[in-house]
């Protein structure tokens, strides 16, 4: 720090260095001649120092509460947690330690950080070179907040998986899904289905709420923030039912209903499912049929309304990254739908 010091305007405190060392050891490492050695004293050459924001504190970088020459530790993840995002937060470098930066950024491309936003600032002209050669660009923008002091690292965003397509605070006309995976959730699709089947269309209650609710996984719609949809999938050894498909009256000029029933089927196909079975009344049997259902002869079926529903398949090729036994205990006890993102237990998984 010292050393830093005679180049560097703006640093932290020597003590605020430490305290952030102290809460997470990954945000500052330094480069030393010589090898790895306990004792680096008088060999240090540079280091590269960053802060792995929480959520609360990606949103704190932007709306002026995170004050980065002094950072508060409930904005810093710990060292086993997932960042939301990374700032980087001080580099003292020279041609002698390019090969220490690498080895830092190297790490970044680790299951924990891999994908993350990442945000610096220049402290001087030299620092704004090296960040612009390394990728970073000016100017930063996250939710409704743009900073243009702020460089970020532009990246390519990993593909969303149409059943985890739900953004929190995003604009009023997006569409976003999501599975459920609690009980407040679950409420949520019942109270959209009661208002869409049994109120608007007279449907009974006791053939909408079948008993088949918390043996099935449910997905919800949003436009916004706001829940506006609902669809069911039922899982058989063969075969999965997709059923429940319910829009509100309001929602139903969005393309939501196509969305809902995509991802089903693309939930389905990452579970290595490749035939899908569902019934459609005769209103709403061609939305379905551009999913290449194909409807089965016959007259249809009735439940306890005079309404007519007809049966329909879909087969698809099996998805070649769909989940198997092979697919690893880390993997598998990740929540519904979220397979992609690691959960807070793999940490302590020992195999």
């Amino acid at each position: 720090m010292a050393k830093a010091r005679t180049s560097i305007e703006g640093l932290a405190s020597t003590e605020k260095v430490l305290e952030i060392f102290r809460h997470n050891p990954e945000c500052i490492s330094v480069f030393a001649r010589g090898g790895y050695t306990d004792d680096t004293t008088g060999n240090a050459m540079g280091f590269l120092a960053f802060l792995p924001l929480t959520a609360d504190g990606h949103a704190a970088l932007f709306d002026g509460r995170l004050d980065t020459g002094d950072p508060d530790l409930q904005f810093i993840c710990r060292q086993h947690e997932r960042p939301a995002a990374v700032y980087h937060w001080g580099v003292m470098n020279g041609p002698e330690t390019a090969g220490g930066i690498a080895h830092v950024f190297e790490r970044m491309t680790s299951a924990k950080y891999r994908g993350l936003p990442m945000y610096c600032r220049a402290a001087n002209e030299r620092a704004l070179q090296f960040f612009l050669n390394i990728g970073f660009v000016q100017g930063a923008s996250f939710k409704r907040h743009y900073l243009k002091d702020l460089m970020h690292l532009p990246m390519q965003a990993p593909p969303v998986a149409s059943y985890d397509s739900y953004v929190p605070g995003a604009e009023d006309s997006a569409i976003g899904i999501k599975v459920v995976h609690d009980l407040s959730e679950l409420t949520m699709v019942l109270a959209m289905r009661a208002a869409a089947y049994i109120g608007e269309q007279g449907i009974p209650y006791r053939e909408d709420v079948d008993g088949n609710d918390l043996s099935a996984t449910h997905l919800i719609g949003y436009v916004g923030d706001e829940p506006a949809g609902c669809v069911r999938v039922r899982w058989f050894a063969g075969f999965a039912k997709v059923e429940r498909l319910a829009v509100l009256p309001r929602f139903r000029r969005t393309r939501l209903a196509f969305k809902l029933v995509q991802a089903a089927i693309d939930l389905g196909r990452a579970k290595g499912y490749t035939h899908f079975y569902g019934h459609a009344a005769a209103d709403v049997a061609p939305l379905w049929e551009r999913f290449g259902f194909v409807r089965r002869s016959g007259g249809g079926i009735r439940y306890l309304t005079d309404t007519t529903y007809f049966e329909g398949d879909l087969i698809v090729p099996a998805k070649p990254d769909a989940l198997t036994p092979q697919s690893g205990p880390a993997v598998l006890i990740r929540p519904e739908g979220r397979w992609h993102e690691p959960s807070h237990l793999e940490g302590r998984i020992d195999t």
